[in-house]
Order: C-alpha cells, then structure tokens, then sequence
C-alpha cells in the first residue's frame, strides 16, 4: 500500500491524488456494500445474525441510559478535527469555484452512511466469527470476513475495496504533508534560493519517501487498535482547532499564541496519550475524555500567548480583514 501511494503520489501530485480518491471511494463504496450483502447472506441473514449478537454480545449494542452524558458530550469535539485536517485544506483551495462544492456538501452525509453502516456491521458480526481478537488483530477483522464469506474470485475485490478505502486517506495527508515541507521549510526558509524548482520538487518527493517508509515501520510495532488510535489523532487535531478559529476571526491573535496554542496540545497530548491506555478511559471516571482538557489547554494557551504579545500590525490586518471587521 506504501509502494502504491508513493507511485502515484509522487508522479500525479494533487490533481492525481484527487482522482484517484474519486476512483478509491467508488470502489470501496460499490465493494464495500457488496461484501457486506455476501457475508450477511452467508450468515444466514440480517435479523438472525443480529439476534445472535444480541444474545451473545450484547455489550456490542450500547443503548442510551449506558452512555454518561459527560461521555457523550466529549465524544461530540472529535469532529472538530475535521476543522484541522491540512489535506482538507488543500482540497478546497485547490477548487476554482465554490460551485465545485455543491454536490459533494450534499452527497457526503449519503456516502459517510454508505461506508460506515455497513464497515461497522461487519466489525460487529465478526466478533460471533473470530471471538478474542485484540490490538492489531482486531484491525484485520474485515479480512477475515471476507476471507471467510465471500467467494475467491471476489475476495481479491473485495480485499482490493479495503485497500482502496485505506490509500484513499493516506495519500492526501502524506501529500498534504510533503507540501508543507516544500512550502513551510524549503522555501521559507530560503532554501529553495540555493535549489531549482525541480529541486524543491525532489526535496519534497524524498521527504514523502521518509514519511512513508516512517509509517510502515510504526505499523510494525504499533499494538494498538485502529479506532484507538483514530481516536487520538482525532483528539490531537480537535484540541488544535482554536488555532483556525482565532487566526480566521480574531483580529488580536499573535504567531506566539498559536505557538503557545500548539505546544500546550503537544505536551498534553503525549501526556494522556501514555497515561491511558483504554479507548474509552476517562479523566476521574468521570465521563470526560481527555480532549476536553486537551481542548481547553489548547484555546487557553492561545488566548493568554496572543494577549502578552505584541498585537498584529494594522497593515499586516489589512491583508486578512475588511474595514468592518477590523473596527
């Protein structure tokens, strides 16, 4: 998967990129929806499979009343990373209109239900088919499925469709990244005086290569589980989100308190990330999941840096605010 990413990555570059996330998702939507018919098939159906579950995993169906309300509450800033994604970032400002975004505003809740829903399911009845697995285990559940259900020639697709639904999400982040190296170290930092372009075009290349080859060697050794550890990189970007909210709207905010803002979520993150060890752990068991904390460390730091600091220049402001939101 690293191999593939790096090929097309590095050789299509962003239009490249969106095409093929355009043709990944089509194709884990389509296959994804086709496994699970299969496997639902295979198991006897819908409504007997569910009541297997209930019968013999019932924890797997959390109702309502077990849910704290603090709980529940915390869980609702994860999406706030999305707000914080840098290959989100590059996406939209990559559109040469905001008409672009019509259809897509509109089909995403649709396309999010159609790659959960069933993904989610299938995660559920394969705890009745491979009972015990744990960490890294537990992230190959929808192979087995597959493996175990689906008929060879469409297990390769299948497993084909899983695949794609993973580049789909790497790639983007490893260019977006690679970008910001090009972009935010190599040139400003007047690197690319002494480079030619297609030389800061190498650097950036190469740095992929290291990130890439940095992410399959943490997949080794990592032995946590997929949605743990999606629930800290989501809690990292979430608690950053006070960042864009000052530096779009508050015309006060300063460099060093984004500084502040982004140190305070690094300590504080690495804090809770090796302090707790469950997915679900809570600050006192009290309900409240470490990214409130994280979150409020965050928005603290950058509201106290900006304040201490010398406030931005009045014609550093022009170029971001109007008259009207300046006065």
């Amino acid at each position: 998967v690293c191999s593939v990413v790096l090929a097309y990555v590095t050789y299509g570059g962003l239009r490249g990129t969106a095409w093929a996330n355009t043709f990944q998702t089509l194709v884990f939507m389509s296959l994804g929806v086709g496994a699970f018919i299969l496997i639902v098939r295979s198991l006897g159906g819908f409504s007997p499979t569910m009541e297997q579950v209930v019968e013999q995993r019932p924890d797997l169906l959390v109702r309502g009343e077990r849910i704290q309300p603090l709980f529940q509450l915390s869980y609702t800033l994860i999406p706030l990373s999305a707000g914080m994604f840098p290959h989100l970032f590059m996406h939209w400002l990559s559109a040469r209109s905001t008409k672009a975004f019509r259809i897509p505003v509109i089909l995403y809740p649709i396309c999010i239900a159609v790659v959960w829903l069933p993904s989610v399911l299938m995660g559920v009845f394969g705890t009745l088919e491979f009972p015990g697995l744990e960490g890294p285990e537990a992230n190959s559940i929808m192979v087995r499925m597959i493996s175990a259900h689906a008929p060879e020639i469409l297990t390769g697709l299948l497993g084909a469709g899983v695949l794609a639904a993973v580049m789909s999400s790497l790639d983007s982040q490893v260019l977006s990244v690679g970008t910001m190296f090009t972009q935010d170290i190599v040139r400003h930092f007047g690197f690319h005086d002494r480079m030619s372009e297609r030389g800061q075009i190498l650097a950036g290349r190469i740095f992929v290569v290291l990130i890439l080859v940095s992410v399959y060697l943490l997949s080794l050794v990592s032995d946590r589980s997929i949605f743990r550890l999606g629930i800290w990189a989501f809690t990292g970007f979430a608690a950053l989100f006070p960042v864009v909210v000052a530096a779009v709207f508050w015309r006060r905010s300063t460099k060093y308190g984004a500084m502040a803002s982004i140190l305070a979520v690094a300590l504080s993150w690495t804090y809770f990330f090796f302090s707790y060890e469950g997915q679900n752990q809570t600050i006192g068991d009290t309900g409240t999941l470490p990214v409130v904390l994280i979150l409020a460390a965050s928005a603290l730091a950058m509201i106290v840096g900006s304040l201490v600091t010398k406030a931005p220049e009045q014609e550093h402001l022009l170029k971001f605010f109007s008259e009207e939101d300046r006065s």
